[in-house]
């Protein structure tokens, strides 16, 4: 299957694309004269979406993910061979600036790169690719690294990797010529199952450094039963993140 159908088939299972589904489906029941299956499958499709852009809801989905990886500062991080860091946290180039542009999972870059400086390991590889005719993430990460004052000769690079799956496939190609065995994974919080999961795959004993943490400390209001856009895009993504950990689990030769 392609990288980019990989990409598209799941956004009908996600909340937005579903409930785009089943109001198709409703109209196709109306237009057969079933308006009772019509009406019904509106509702469902309303009642999902205020679910999935419910704060408390979105919350609760995505602790589940988080839960299990409980912040630990750099400084009380134990050591390592290497520190590999995961993309993801650059949304590409904007014309005519110097670095790449960051996304909310900028906390990676940072917490990568505190964990070098406290000298948890002599190494960092940052691993992601793009598409053909685009800057490899691995490369925007780099600049960004060197410009926060990391040494270029510490910096590995893996920049074909357009997945979590291949992240541990062709870090290990890296990393196992250089002897590396033990390391430190900096990733999202909610996605460190999965990555744990792959990275153990290649033969590393994986340390988890998880951070960008979606889930903070608030006081609830009324406001967190009421439907919101950020919830929403908080709900999907930890449904995106249970969908790749069952392919994950499920088949793990694709």
């Amino acid at each position: 299957m392609s990288y980019m159908m990989t990409k598209l088939l799941p956004l009908f299972v996600y909340p937005l694309g579903l409930a785009i589904v089943l109001l198709l489906l409703s109209r196709l029941f109306s237009w057969l004269g079933r308006r009772r299956a019509a009406s019904l499958l509106v509702f469902c499709a309303m009642a999902l979406l205020w679910l999935c852009s419910m704060p408390r809801f979105s919350d609760w989905a995505m602790s589940t993910l988080e839960r299990e990886w409980p912040p630990v500062p750099a400084a009380r991080a134990p050591r390592a061979d290497a520190i590999v860091l995961l993309g993801g946290m650059t949304r590409g180039l904007v014309p005519g600036a110097e670095l790449p542009d960051l996304s909310g999972s900028a906390d990676r870059l940072f917490h990568a790169a505190e964990l070098y400086r406290e000298g948890k390991a002599p190494m960092l590889l940052l691993t992601g690719g793009n598409a053909p005719g685009y800057e490899p993430e691995a490369l925007s990460m780099k600049r960004v690294l060197l410009a926060m004052g990391i040494p270029g000769d510490v910096l590995l690079l893996e920049d074909r990797s357009r997945n979590t799956r291949q992240n541990a496939r062709f870090s290990a190609a890296v990393l196992h010529d250089r002897q590396v065995r033990r390391i430190l994974l900096v990733t999202s919080a909610y996605h460190m199952r999965r990555a744990k999961l792959e990275f153990e795959r290649q033969g590393f004993q994986v340390l988890p450094a998880a951070t960008d943490y979606q889930v903070v400390e608030a006081p609830r209001t009324l406001l967190d039963w009421l439907p919101a856009v950020g919830a929403l895009n908080q709900t999907t993504l930890a449904m995106k993140e249970y969908l790749g950990l069952m392919v994950a689990v499920m088949a793990p030769g694709l």
